[in-house]
């Protein structure tokens, strides 16, 4: 069990970050490099002492590079990544990246969530991967590569609309969610499906990453159709959580007692890792009050209930 995405950019985030890592004795943590952020002549500093303070702390890290660029290395480029150009130095940038902190680093991913948030074609994203997994190959090739998070729509998609696995959130009529995402939403869950199965069958990675959030009545359906197509490689969750902010209610006692059904749920998966998100609210993500902190980093019921179920395991 791990932390997804928890704040680590300054010397006060990381030690808040590591007192509740501690605390929970949890030794699995992710979070993100962009290429954007550091530009064309890369300054890994500040990547270093993030990593520096965490391994001194035991944590063992899974670092997603996120499948972003200075503008110089784009061809084009949306709110969440950029279509990185054929002659872009990106094997140069990530050779500089694997000298820095590869030795201090456990696994490795390209890209969050491609398969929604990528500018391009699946054919592009697969194209920049290969080339991120060929480097990683050479440069470190202890190193495991962690095929980067696919969002949970094809996965759901086949459980619930094609084999009809039923779930059900408390209080809430699903009949309407069920047409939009199953009828109105047919054409792009097919076409999801078919670039997820693609991209698994036809990508070096040593790792499948899922993501799972809300329907967790609906996970261990979602997980054994994806993990059929990994030929056999360990599948990890490196997002779960909820609830969702559209359907459900904002309630922290209701976040608590969703969180208790999430953990039992993802207690029962044939995974080999799972990261929960995440461990402070925010104002920019999807989950943005999934947290076990409030944004003033106060404890909020979530935390008891996570706190007491990894207990019992």
């Amino acid at each position: 069990m791990g932390i997804s995405f928890p704040p680590v950019a300054t010397g006060e985030q990381r030690d808040f970050t590591i007192d509740v890592m501690d605390k929970l004795d949890l030794t699995h943590i992710r979070f993100a490099e962009n290429w954007n952020r550091r530009g064309m002549a890369p300054d890994f500093t500040p990547l270093r002492r993030r990593i520096d303070d965490l391994r001194a702390a035991g944590l063992s890290i899974l670092l997603t590079v996120q499948s972003d660029a200075p503008d110089a290395a784009c061809a084009r480029r949306n709110a969440h990544s950029c279509l990185i150009t054929a002659d872009a130095p990106l094997e140069a940038y990530l050779t500089a990246l694997v000298a820095a902190v590869g030795n201090d680093i456990d696994a490795i991913q390209f890209g969050n969530e491609w398969d929604n948030q990528f500018v391009g074609s699946t054919q592009e994203f697969l194209a920049l991967h290969t080339r991120f997994a060929d480097t990683i190959r050479r440069e470190a090739p202890d190193l495991t590569i962690v095929l980067g998070g696919i969002t949970g729509r094809a996965a759901y998609a086949h459980a619930y609309c094609q084999n009809a696995q039923s779930f059900t959130l408390p209080g809430i009529d699903l009949t309407e969610i069920k047409q939009g995402f199953c009828v109105t939403d047919a054409d792009r869950n097919a076409r999801t499906i078919a670039e997820v199965t693609y991209v698994l069958q036809n990508a070096d990675y040593d790792v499948a990453d899922i993501h799972l959030y809300d329907a967790d009545g609906l996970w261990q359906s979602a997980v054994a159709w994806f993990a059929g197509l990994t030929v056999g490689r360990p599948v990890w969750v490196t997002e779960f959580g909820g609830p969702s902010p559209e359907l459900e209610p904002d309630d922290p006692y209701y976040q608590a007692a969703r969180l208790a059904a999430y953990l039992a749920a993802i207690r029962q998966l044939p995974i080999a890792r799972a990261y929960y998100f995440k461990l402070i609210d925010d104002n920019g993500s999807y989950h943005s009050r999934s947290g076990l902190f409030d944004r003033r980093g106060r404890e909020k019921p979530a935390f008891s209930v996570f706190e007491d179920a990894l207990s019992e395991w």
